[in-house]
């Protein structure tokens, strides 16, 4: 354990370091700690093995999540989501149902182990992006502010949106199994939805409310602020965990609710949880390339690996393509849009949620999910840079031909998780 703790210790060290250099690369902070990760594990070194009980990693896993779910959910506003012809609301409520739909039929296909709502479950688990992966695809200011904007939301709120499409396929997983599922599925999908929804919504603005309070009044200290935010997650999440709902609906809920309420009134928040929410995602990737991806690797099949590459590729950019129908966006555009939707750590939890409930097709999903997120951890990391670059100069010189063209209309800067600046250049130096 003492080696394993320096070496991931050693690891952020030496990220720090070169942190800026690598900004401009195809070396990706997803790329750098999933290969340290892989490099320590069973096929490497051997430093960083499975260990007997899984409970610490997973519940640094389920953290890093909340973390991020609520992080994310309280920097969208509801002004970008809702603008009309804006990119995310076509990407969550027409791209994300078929995305689930095409990973579902696909999974049918080329995954034959698996029963009908197993298969769903693989679809689903993958359906969430995280644009985070890919950097330079929404933090290069070369790019459209509507594209980046797009993307950026979508990947803040996608992961959450899935969660009602989980639990319900996983009661009916568990209840076709014949197992004794804790819960119906229409009670699953209300507990999930509506109890544990209305919990957050209701402790995020309470609090909220009287952090605001607090400070107007000269009561509270601008650095506890963050902290008390935290708890709000943490009781979020307990809460319903404890009524059988589902924390990271709950955590995602309070998220949206702080947001609504208090987004850019509280000091030091917006910075705090996205410097939390790198370092905890990193350390997870890390985890990920030692404990999972591994073993994912030694027991891949050509089916699998099919699966995953599909996935990326037209069970993503087939329904985006789809959404974006009637929007008169551009071709290269429909094609960055839809190429560049890694997925990340909320498939890497929902894999998770799989194990816990013992389904017979628990391992070759939980074997799909962690080769599919492995290669766009890759694929989306080196193609980051030079596929923001490429677009950016068809963009510039489309835009000097036509100023009316789609893809130049402003829209409202969105703040991002995870420390990246949406309008601030690389730093060459």
């Amino acid at each position: 354990m003492a080696l394993a703790v320096a070496y991931l210790s050693a690891a952020m060290v030496v990220y720090a370091l070169l942190a800026r250099r690598l900004r401009t690369t195809a070396l990706t902070s997803a790329i750098f700690f999933a290969g340290l990760g892989l490099l320590a594990g069973d096929m490497g070194l051997g430093i960083m093995t499975q260990p007997t009980d899984s409970e610490p990693v997973k519940l640094v896993l389920e953290i890093t999540l909340a973390v991020v779910l609520f992080a994310d959910a309280a920097a969208t506003s509801s002004t970008s989501l809702l603008r009309e012809r804006f990119l995310p609301l076509r990407l969550l409520v027409i791209g994300l149902p078929l995305s689930i739909l095409a990973g579902w039929g696909v999974a049918l296909l080329l995954l034959p182990g698996l029963a009908l709502w197993e298969a769903a479950l693989v679809g689903a688990i993958l359906a969430p992006t995280d644009a985070a992966l890919g950097e330079a695809v929404i933090s290069n200011p070369r790019v459209p502010a509507l594209v980046r904007d797009g993307l950026s939301v979508e990947g803040g709120l996608n992961d959450g949106l899935a969660l009602p499409f989980i639990t319900v396929f996983l009661a009916l997983a568990v209840t076709a199994n014949g197992g004794a599922s804790t819960v119906a599925p229409i009670e699953a999908f209300v507990r999930a939805i509506v109890l544990s929804g209305a919990l957050g919504i209701a402790i995020a603005w309470a609090t909220a409310r009287l952090l605001l309070l607090a400070k107007d009044r000269g009561w509270s200290e601008p650095g506890w602020q963050p902290i008390a935010l935290l708890a709000v997650v943490a009781l979020a999440y307990v809460s319903a965990d404890a009524l059988q709902g589902s924390g990271f609906i709950a955590v995602w809920a309070a998220g949206a609710t702080t947001g609504a309420v208090a987004r850019g009134r509280l000091t030091g928040v917006g910075d705090f949880l996205a410097k939390l929410s790198e370092l905890l995602t990193s350390i997870s990737f890390l985890l990920f390339g030692a404990l999972f991806l591994g073993p994912a690797i030694e027991h891949a099949t050509w089916e699998r690996v099919g699966y995953a590459l599909i996935s990326l590729t037209l069970v993503r950019m087939v329904p985006v393509a789809v959404a974006l129908i009637g929007t008169k966006l551009s071709r290269p555009t429909v094609v960055y849009v839809g190429w560049f939707g890694p997925r990340g750590l909320a498939s890497l939890i929902f894999a998770g949620v799989v194990v816990e409930n013992e389904l017979p097709g628990a391992s070759p999903i939980v074997n799909v999910v962690m080769l599919t997120v492995g290669l766009s951890i890759v694929l989306h990391g080196i193609s980051a840079w030079w596929g923001a670059e490429r677009y950016a100069n068809w963009f510039e010189r489309a835009a000097s031909e036509n100023p009316d063209l789609p893809e130049a209309v402003a829209s409202p800067p969105v703040s991002m998780r995870r420390g990246i600046r949406q309008h601030e250049p690389p730093d060459a130096g």
